[in-house]
């Protein structure tokens, strides 16, 4: 298999329908960034952890099916399942809706970089989804320099 070479992009997902496929924590985490640039993000899961569960984002709590892909523009698959993970990268291809399958770049037709953000200022690091953790502290880096430059 060829590797991935992904594109840094910005892209406008205000009131974009997005959804979310499993409900536990790490689905939870990409809700918190998403809600950030106004999405309108969806849930469906089996089981939905208790920050969901309290928050506003709308869910289903339903088994996975092919046809809930219609109408959205990316999901993020965040179940932790490798067989129902592949069939959902499948079924986004074949929907064409843009996949995201959580910690599995592998399966990914684009992976969310580390964001630093102030004011209107956005700094996305990607690391081509080798090395997440080189591409959060990065980006700490740069956090760290444009807070220290603005308190002198």
């Amino acid at each position: 298999m060829k590797q991935k070479n992904y594109l840094p992009i910005a892209i406008n997902i205000t009131g974009e329908k997005i959804l979310i496929i499993g409900g536990g924590q790490s689905a939870w985490k990409k809700i918190q960034i998403l809600k950030r640039f106004d999405a309108e993000v969806e849930v469906i899961a089996l089981e939905i952890c208790d920050d969901l569960r309290k928050s506003d984002v709308p869910y289903r709590i339903k088994p996975y099916e092919k046809s809930d892909l219609k109408g959205y523009l990316m999901f993020y698959s965040c179940t932790n399942n490798p067989e129902l993970d592949q069939q959902i990268a499948r079924d986004g291809k074949e929907a064409g809706v843009l996949v995201n399958i959580h910690d599995q770049p592998e399966l990914c037709q684009f992976v969310s970089p580390a964001i630093y953000q102030k004011n209107h200022l956005r700094i996305a690091v990607s690391s081509n989804a080798r090395d997440v953790y080189a591409s959060i502290e990065t980006r700490n880096i740069i956090r760290n320099y444009f807070e220290s430059t603005a308190n002198n």
